[in-house]
C-alpha cells in the first residue's frame, strides 16, 4: 500500500508542479556588480508557456524561498506588498522589466523544450539587473537590508532631497511625419546608437527603463502595429500607451566631425506619457572633443555630462502628487444580453450612471473626461488617479484597476474582468 502511495505521489508531482507554476528549481550561476545569471526551470501544459513560468519560477524563488548566493539565501521579501508583488506573476508581467534580453528571444539550455508525459518542461540561463530590482523593491517596502553582495544602490538628489520615486522610462527616436519607430530604428544607425546609449544613461542612475526594440517586437507579434506612412503616427501613440511607461523620452541627433576632434548633440526631450506634456528638455553637447568617430562612444560622452540634470527636471516637473492620469475602457462581453443602459447593482441604477458616478467619486481631485458611452462600450480618455493608496502606497493602473473590480463584484455583485495594458485599464462587463 505504501509502495503504491509513493508511485502515485511521483506519477502527481508534474501536474502538481504545472498547477503552482513554480518549480523552485533556480541557482545562481554569476553575480556581477548590476546583474546576475541564474539557471531557471519551468513546466506547463502548453509549450508556449513554459518561458513565463521558468521566469515567474526564478522571482517567485528569489522573493520567498531565496537563492543561494542572493541575500545570504534569504528570501527578498521581508515584508508583503501584494500591490507589489503580485505583479510579477500575474498578466502584468512585471518580472519583463528586470529581464535582460541578450537576444531577442531566450533560448532553453540544450536548444529545446522536452516533454515529459503530458507537461513540457525547459531550463533557461537568464541575466536579471538584480541591482535595480533591490532598488525597487526598497523603494515598494519590501526589502530592506542588502546582504546580496550587490553594491548599494546608488540614488540621485532628487529622490533624496524631494522622496520622489523615479519614474518608468521609454526612450524613443525622434521621427519626422510618416516616420514610425520601427522604420526609425531599423533604417537610420546613428538615432538607433543614441536611444541605445540615452536609455543605458537612464539605467545608470537607475532608473527602469522599457527596451523601444522589444516592445516594438512584441506588438508586431500581437499584430497592433503596422509599418505604413498612413498609420505610422497613431500606432506610435498606441505604442507608448501600452508600453507601461510613465516618461518617454524622445532622442534626435546631430554628428559634428572635425580634424580637431568629434563630438555629437543629441536633442533630447521628455513627456508625460499620458497627457503628452512635456517634463524636460536639453541639447546634450559636450564642451571638448574627442579623438573618434564612433557614434556609441561620441553619445555616450553627451550622455555622461547631461543625463543626471535631465532626470532631475524630469521628476521635478512630473509632480506624481498631482497624480497619474490613465485611459479607462469598459465594454460589454459579447456574450451578454446587458448593454450600459440595462438596471443593474444593489439599486437597480443604469450600469452607465453605476460606472461614471464611481469614476467621479475615485478620480483624484475629480479630474476625469468621459469621451462617450454608447449601448456597448464607456470611455474615459483620461482619468487622474490618485498619487498613493489607502496604505500610503504608490498608486499605478493595476491597482486602480483592482478597486474597479473589487467595488463592481463585492459592492454591486456585477461581473467583470479587468485587463491592464500599459496606462490604459480595460474592463469587460459580463
Amino acid at each position: 500500500m505504501k509502495k503504491t502511495f509513493i508511485s502515485l505521489i511521483i506519477l502527481l508531482f508534474p501536474l502538481m508542479l504545472a498547477a503552482e507554476q513554480y518549480t523552485n528549481m533556480a541557482s545562481l550561476v554569476q553575480m556581477g556588480s548590476t546583474e546576475a545569471v541564474f539557471e531557471t526551470s519551468g513546466i506547463a501544459d502548453k509549450k508556449a508557456d513554459v518561458l513565463g513560468n521558468a521566469l515567474r519560477s526564478l522571482f517567485h524563488q528569489l522573493f520567498y524561498t531565496g537563492v543561494e548566493g542572493v541575500n545570504d539565501g534569504k528570501p527578498l521579501v521581508v515584508k508583503e506588498n501584494k500591490n507589489y508583488t503580485m505583479g510579477f506573476f500575474n498578466s502584468n508581467q512585471s518580472y519583463t522589466f528586470y529581464v535582460v534580453e541578450r537576444d531577442k528571444e531566450l533560448k532553453p539550455v540544450g536548444g529545446k523544450v522536452e516533454k515529459t508525459g503530458s507537461n513540457y518542461r525547459a531550463t533557461y540561463k537568464v541575466t536579471i539587473k538584480l541591482k535595480k530590482l533591490l532598488a525597487d523593491m526598497k523603494t515598494n517596502k519590501v526589502f530592506f537590508e542588502n546582504k546580496s553582495g550587490v553594491d548599494d544602490v546608488e540614488t540621485t538628489d532628487v529622490r533624496e532631497t524631494e522622496n520622489l520615486v523615479l519614474p518608468t522610462v521609454i526612450v524613443v527616436p525622434y521621427t519626422k511625419q510618416g516616420e514610425s519607430y520601427a522604420m526609425v530604428m531599423q533604417n537610420d544607425y546613428d538615432k538607433r546608437i543614441a536611444v541605445a546609449e540615452v536609455q543605458k544613461g537612464f539605467e545608470s542612475r537607475n532608473v527602469t527603463t522599457i527596451d523601444l526594440q522589444a516592445k516594438i517586437d512584441a506588438t508586431l507579434r500581437r499584430s497592433q502595429y503596422e509599418q505604413n506612412a498612413a498609420t505610422a503616427e497613431s500606432n506610435d501613440k498606441q505604442l507608448l500607451l501600452t508600453s507601461g511607461a510613465d516618461v518617454y523620452v524622445t532622442v534626435d541627433i546631430n554628428k559634428d566631425i572635425q580634424a580637431e576632434g568629434s563630438r555629437v548633440s543629441l536633442i533630447m526631450k521628455a513627456y508625460e506619457t499620458a497627457s503628452g506634456s512635456i517634463l524636460a528638455s536639453t541639447t546634450a553637447t559636450p564642451a571638448r572633443r574627442f579623438r573618434t568617430t564612433a557614434t556609441d562612444a561620441l553619445c555616450k560622452y553627451a550622455v555622461e555630462d547631461f543625463i543626471k540634470a535631465f532626470l532631475d527636471d524630469i521628476c521635478k516637473n512630473l509632480k506624481p502628487a498631482n497624480g497619474t492620469r490613465v485611459v479607462l475602457q469598459f465594454a460589454i462581453d459579447g456574450t451578454s444580453a446587458s448593454t450600459f443602459d440595462t438596471p443593474m447593482g444593489r439599486q437597480n441604477y443604469s450600469l452607465s450612471n453605476i460606472l461614471r458616478q464611481w469614476v467621479r467619486r475615485n478620480a483624484y481631485q475629480g479630474k476625469y473626461h468621459l469621451q462617450g458611452s454608447v449601448e456597448e462600450s464607456m470611455i474615459f480618455d483620461y482619468v487622474t488617479i490618485p498619487p498613493k493608496d489607502e496604505d500610503g502606497l504608490r498608486m499605478d493602473a493595476a491597482q486602480f484597476g483592482f478597486l474597479i473590480e473589487q467595488y463592481l463584484k463585492e459592492t454591486e455583485n456585477i461581473d467583470c474582468k479587468v485587463r491592464i495594458d500599459g496606462n490604459n485599464i480595460l474592463v469587460t462587463i459580463f
